[in-house]
């Protein structure tokens, strides 16, 4: 039986990764008929960390709620150490994973990695990234890298933007050198011309672009993306939401969309999902320490 109003909540600036997901994977379970109406609401902010505090606050008790998150509010969780943590929500499915890529402005002197990697050795404070939250995802790609080059990662310049759009304007009015977000939320701008792709964080070559372990930098980094449930239903509606997000994630038009983001399916349902959100929070606080990362 079709649920009469399904709330997804993404905690992400609306254009963002985040909100791409919430949103095709709202269509698809109305596509699917699990839901017969679906609400979005957007609350962006330190990676994250704001929306999922409202989100345990408000909807703690809804079975028919989901948050959107990922590896950026799992790294945004690990620099800044706020009061609310995943522990308070429910792991239900991880759906997707985007590599990461490094872009120029069309007009910068900066235009592959080998130039990017030069001025880095040169000053690393003259280089200015911009991404997602500060200790997010390409927060930690940008230190990592930084480190891989035996560099002071403490002169890092890093601004974080509440999305991808914003990255772009940075870029675009000469505010920040190098952006760092998901393929397809640069995809646009980068056939456009209006953006140079550098490289991307996949071991191998990927979007016609060159990875990073190419380009003598040995470093490579995914960031996925999934959904929540609220922290104190019960396991019979735990169950009920992962049986409609299995079902969704099966549709033409998931798979439609999947496809036309280049977004990479990697789903893990339940346990599974739990199980390595384990792993990936203790991988998060380990390079947040070793990287001297605060939010």
């Amino acid at each position: 039986m079709a649920l009469p109003l399904m709330r997804i909540y993404i905690p992400g600036s609306a254009g963002g990764g985040w909100d791409q997901t919430g949103r095709a994977l709202g269509a698809a379970i109305q596509a699917a008929g699990l839901a017969q109406k679906v609400e979005y609401e957007n609350k962006g902010g330190k990676g994250g960390t704001i929306g999922l505090a409202d989100f345990v606050e408000r909807f703690s008790s809804d079975p028919a709620a989901l948050l959107v998150g990922g590896m950026v509010m799992v790294g945004a969780i690990a620099a800044s150490r706020p009061k609310i943590t995943l522990a308070q929500v429910t792991p239900l499915a991880r759906l997707t994973s985007d590599y990461m890529v490094l872009v120029s402005g069309a007009t910068s002197k900066i235009r592959d990695l080998k130039d990017l990697a030069d001025e880095m050795k040169r000053d690393l404070s003259s280089v200015v990234f911009t991404g997602g939250s500060a200790g997010g995802v390409d927060h930690m790609l940008a230190a990592m890298m930084a480190r891989q080059l035996r560099l002071d990662v403490s002169k890092l310049k890093y601004e974080p933007n509440p999305g991808g759009k914003e990255a772009v304007a940075m870029i675009t009015s000469g505010k920040a050198t190098v952006a760092i977000s998901g393929y397809s939320e640069f995809k646009g701008d980068i056939e456009a011309k209006v953006l140079t792709p550098l490289a991307v964080s996949s071991r191998r070559k990927l979007y016609g672009i060159p990875s990073l372990s190419e380009g003598g930098i040995q470093t490579d980094l995914a960031n996925w993306r999934g959904v929540f449930a609220a922290g104190k239903i019960s396991e019979e509606q735990q169950a009920n939401l992962r049986r409609i997000i299995t079902r969704a994630t099966e549709t033409p038009q998931w798979r439609q969309t999947v496809a036309d983001k280049n977004w990479n399916v990697a789903t893990l349902i339940g346990k599974d999902f739990a199980d390595s959100l384990t792993i990936e929070q203790a991988m998060a606080e380990a390079i947040a320490m070793i990287l001297k990362l605060k939010a």
